[in-house]
């Protein structure tokens, strides 16, 4: 599954779509959307549309979009027992099903919103059907086939009405547009799976890298930043070190944990690193130049008249000073790396007594820094007291009854383990209305 993203807004104020591809039939589903649709959206958005069609599925390939790395996402098919499996970092071609639907359905689109830009939505069904009606290359059977084990009719079916049975002229136009639409959905199909193969052969190169080797990673588009100086930005960073191979197009990286990237590439993505050489300029009497130049200041000077002055070194007691110049590393990271997300807790929601096979254990819900409320989480006193001791005492100071039954082995002279009925009742409280 994946997002096509990047669509004109229609007057229902889609601009999305969600594509949905079977692995096995090679069926799509695409579903109108809205780009800021959270992880709870799109569920209800598989669950409406793909579920009520199929059940759940074994497993889901979707890229590492936010939505679908989400606590919520990940706890909710962990339940149903459904594994999800990621492509490798910032190459979608890793889901290959979906990637060739998405760029099939980008020339879908341009043919459906080449008149009616605002309602492609509405033209999508017919889309869909006709993408599931059209012959598969790697199976030699449409989509519907392989489900249903015919091929349904198709507006290019349609007879004409004869003269004498007062067709609807409205109706016939319909009609007429929808013969045409799926004629003309069915030759873009064909045309752009044969251009994508083209296209992806002629890019395909053999590399292959060993244990330990050295290698550099392009920046994807999507890593640098925006503004003025993004042409500017590095276009590869490293070197790092392969740790392994994974199948035949993929590698796993040393990458260090706090860039918060994922470790496998696709080869397609890497590139060997060579040692800097020492450049000699033949009028400088032989003196090699560096690696790299020093950076610039990083407080600009006031005005032509108030430079700001050079950078002096502290020398330990004993040692006289002097000026030395900043160092500069041969090998210098990608400037967009981001830290790893700050897995801090900002509040404790709720609290929670159920049961378990060693007796009645207490359990707390929390909110984490920069996520999403559909992604709080149920932890054990334990770990909320290594991550937030002082949200977790002035909490239990406000509920210091609860606790304290609790502590005591029962709520109001009821058991512990029979205090809340079960599985008991949760009660919600938070910090900021207290």
């Amino acid at each position: 599954m994946d997002f096509v993203l990047g669509l004109p807004r229609t007057l229902r104020k889609h601009d999305s779509i969600f594509v949905v591809v079977d692995r096995f039939s090679k069926m799509a589903h695409f579903i109108a959307c809205r780009k800021t649709a959270d992880a709870t959206h799109v569920a209800s958005i598989f669950m409406r549309d793909v579920f009520r069609l199929h059940g759940l599925p074994k497993s889901i390939v979707s890229d590492r979009d936010v939505r679908f790395m989400s606590y919520f996402w990940k706890t909710l098919w962990h339940k149903t027992g459904t594994t999800l499996r990621f492509s490798s970092a910032y190459h979608p071609q890793t889901d290959g099903q979906t990637e060739v639907v998405n760029r099939s359905l980008g020339n879908l689109l341009r043919c459906l919103a080449g008149e009616h830009v605002g309602s492609w939505d509405l033209d999508l069904p017919i889309a869909e059907f006709a993408y599931n009606s059209s012959v598969n290359r790697s199976t030699g059977l449409s989509p519907f086939h392989i489900v249903s084990g015919y091929d349904p009719r198709k507006p290019i079916d349609l007879i004409p009405s004869p003269l004498e049975s007062r067709p609807s002229e409205s109706a016939e136009s319909f009609a007429q547009h929808l013969h045409e639409l799926h004629e003309s959905v069915r030759r873009r199909i064909i045309m752009s799976n044969e251009n994508y193969k083209a296209h992806a052969d002629k890019r395909k190169r053999e590399r292959i890298f060993n244990v330990g080797d050295q290698v550099m990673v392009r920046i994807r588009s999507e890593r640098l930043p925006s503004g003025p100086a993004k042409k500017l930005s590095a276009k590869r960073m490293g070197p790092f070190s392969v740790v392994n191979r994974i199948g035949a197009n993929a590698y796993r990286l040393d990458i260090p944990a706090n860039m918060g990237i994922h470790p496998v590439f696709n080869v397609e993505d890497l590139t060997p690193y060579h040692e800097p050489h020492d450049y000699v300029d033949p009028g400088s009497g032989g003196d090699p130049l560096p690696h790299s130049l020093p950076p610039f200041p990083t407080t600009p000077p006031m005005s032509s008249s108030h430079l700001s002055p050079p950078i002096a070194h502290i020398p330990p007691p004993g040692q006289s000073s002097s000026m030395v110049p900043p160092s500069a590393s041969p090998i210098t990271p990608g400037p967009t790396m981001r830290e790893l997300r700050d897995e801090s807790i900002t509040e404790i929601r709720s609290h929670q007594i159920v049961p378990t096979t060693d007796g009645p254990r207490l359990r707390y819900l929390v909110h984490w820094r920069g996520r999403p409320d559909a992604d709080d989480t149920w932890i054990l006193p334990a770990e909320l007291a290594q991550l937030a001791p002082g949200l977790r005492l002035q909490y239990d100071r406000l509920h210091s009854s609860e606790m304290n039954a609790f502590q005591s082995g029962g709520v109001d002279g009821i058991p512990s383990d029979r205090a809340f009925g079960g599985a008991g009742p949760t009660f919600v409280y938070s910090r900021r209305n207290a």
